[in-house]
């Protein structure tokens, strides 16, 4: 019998990246958190003017040749960069860390020039770049806007709980997914909240939600796949599967695709909503979100395999092995795929699924997932508070932003953030 919800974190600050909590009635048991330390990669790598950028869960950021699989420069940071991948403006690279901060480096050297600290880790936000601003989420309940040259924030906006979600834009609006369960769409100008969505479970993502023809789909933790008006917040679209679903759902001539933790990948008609077909691969925790180049599709998935398919037929065209969990979305650049594994490395292979090369992290160590079966509490997902009165310490968050030295002269300034719009959701 199907569990009736799953949430991932959905109990509170105190709960570690990677607790997850099951419902049965309204008692609620974590499952497992992320144990040790190691090198893993789960984020999915890009290249930007021919350097590609890939986060390691051993703290470093890498920048790699593509071509030769050579190390060009690495940063380190005092935590582990988890789910999400860098943000770009012009010379700076943007990447949040599970240290509490977000770090802006010099693209071209790998050199900190600064780095904003929030309330609690960041994880899985990729940071979402909007003209000059940078906007990201933390475990802090907290949605951020910052100067993307000074590092000063312009606003900041709170939810009903923690966020692993990448911000997404469209059509002039910032969305974002929260554990408790709401999408918010906010104006990227001051963070002023236009309306919500409300699941039943956390939504969280890796890389942007996709949009198109005025809807934006997103993924959650209660098995389905939504589609949201953009300009009215109503559903548009639903889709159930029998699994938590984090990679986000990816659209290609009226077909979406949606790789689910129930181990299948499914082709859904956009229009009607009916099942085209699904593929059953190794493993029930899912995998990466799908790449879609002309008439096939590669996606990794837990069971350790890069796969190929036809898009129309779901046939196994080939299937690639790692030593680890593939979360990481493969890239297409020049003819190759270039993905991240649990086993501590990033690959490049050609279209026919061969190795050209592959480059190993600082640590050998995969991070492993501890069982905690037997912690066993009460179940009561979060509830968003009036944002009236919001006026009070108990909201407020502490963070600081650093600046080094070889920018600019190194300060630090404390703040009080709050939420600063009325919403007609109480």
């Amino acid at each position: 019998m199907e569990p009736k919800d799953i949430f991932i974190s959905t109990i509170g600050s105190e709960f570690e990246l990677g607790d997850f909590a099951k419902k049965g009635g309204n008692k609620a048991y974590r499952i497992w958190h992320y144990k040790g330390s190691g090198g893993s990669i789960d984020a999915a790598p890009v290249i930007v003017e021919g350097k590609l950028y890939i986060p390691s869960m051993d703290g470093y950021v890498y920048a790699v040749n593509p071509e030769t699989g050579k190390m060009i420069w690495k940063f380190k940071a005092e935590g582990i960069f988890a789910d999400g991948h860098p943000g770009f403006w012009k010379n700076r690279l943007f990447i949040g860390n599970m240290d509490h901060n977000l770090y802006c480096l010099d693209k071209e050297t790998g050199e900190e020039i600064w780095r904003f600290r929030t309330g609690d880790k960041i994880f899985g936000s990729t940071p979402l770049v909007v003209k000059d601003a940078v906007i990201f989420t933390s475990k802090d309940f907290y949605v951020y806007c910052l100067g993307c040259g000074d590092g000063k924030m312009r606003w900041a906006m709170r939810t009903g709980g923690w966020s692993g979600c990448s911000p997404a834009l469209a059509e002039n609006k910032v969305f974002v997914g929260s554990s408790d369960g709401n999408l918010y769409c906010l104006n990227p100008e001051n963070g002023y909240e236009l309306w919500r969505f409300k699941t039943g479970g956390n939504i969280f993502s890796q890389v942007e939600f996709c949009s198109k023809d005025g809807v934006i789909y997103i993924c959650c933790d209660d098995w389905n796949v939504y589609g949201i008006g953009i300009t009215d917040g109503k559903e548009k679209f639903r889709f159930r599967t029998s699994g938590v679903v984090n990679a986000v759902p990816i659209i290609d001539e009226g077909v979406i695709y949606i790789d689910a933790q129930d181990r299948n990948l499914y082709a859904v008609d956009l229009e009607t909503g009916k099942l085209m077909w699904k593929f059953i691969t190794g493993h029930d925790e899912g995998g990466s979100e799908v790449t879609i180049i002309d008439d096939k599709l590669y996606f990794g998935s837990t069971d350790g395999y890069v796969y190929c398919l036809d898009k129309k037929t779901a046939k196994e065209i080939w299937r690639f092995k790692t030593s680890g969990k593939v979360w990481s979305k493969p890239l297409f650049y020049n003819k190759r795929l270039y993905f991240g594994s649990f086993d501590c490395h990033l690959y490049c292979i050609n279209m026919q699924g061969k190795e050209l090369w592959r480059f190993e992290t600082s640590n050998k160590n995969q991070i492993e997932y501890e069982l905690e079966n037997e912690t066993i509490f009460n179940f009561n997902p979060p509830k968003v508070e009036s944002r009236d009165d919001e006026k009070e310490d108990r909201y407020a968050v502490s963070t600081s932003v650093i600046v080094d030295d070889k920018y600019n002269a190194r300060n630090e300034y404390v703040f009080k953030s709050e939420y600063r719009t009325e919403s007609e959701y109480k």
